[in-house]
């Protein structure tokens, strides 16, 4: 089994950018649960749907080693967003966790499935992570429609 810096290095790896924490977050929630069967992260019901610690967590310290860099902008509706990009050595580290400590399967599974969400934006995939799977959306301030 995959440990969880493994895989979150990975995406960052295959995806450079990522546009918001809760765009990371569902994305990490959809991989968790259709790829890993709930096995990698454990989730709770929160806010925005599905949300786990360990992530967040995760993303500190890989910003502290300086592996990816988070920016903090102010959004039009006065939000503030984050952007996450994988640095020079950051690359150097998810490509060794990518190619040497996940199976060939593993990482087909993995360009399969991120390669399956690119366009989405963060909103299109909470709305998807929202209609497949209503459940999580219990104690959510996002609107249903």
């Amino acid at each position: 089994m995959a440990n969880q810096r493994d895989i979150l290095l990975s995406v960052f790896y295959l995806r450079d950018k990522i546009w918001g924490r809760t765009y990371l977050q569902k994305f990490i929630y959809l991989l968790n649960r259709e790829v890993f069967e709930n096995k990698l992260f454990e989730y709770t019901h929160y806010r925005f749907g599905p949300f786990c610690e360990e992530i967040n967590e995760e993303l500190a310290e890989l910003e502290e080693e300086g592996a990816i860099e988070e920016k903090a902008e102010l959004t039009q509706g006065l939000n503030t967003a984050y952007t996450y990009s994988i640095t020079v050595y950051g690359k150097k580290v998810a490509a060794d966790a990518f190619n040497k400590r996940l199976s060939l399967d593993l990482r087909n599974k993995l360009v399969d499935y991120t390669n399956q969400f690119r366009s989405f934006t963060p909103t299109e995939l909470l709305k998807y992570v929202y209609e497949k799977y209503p459940e999580v959306t219990e104690n959510s301030e996002f609107g249903h429609e």
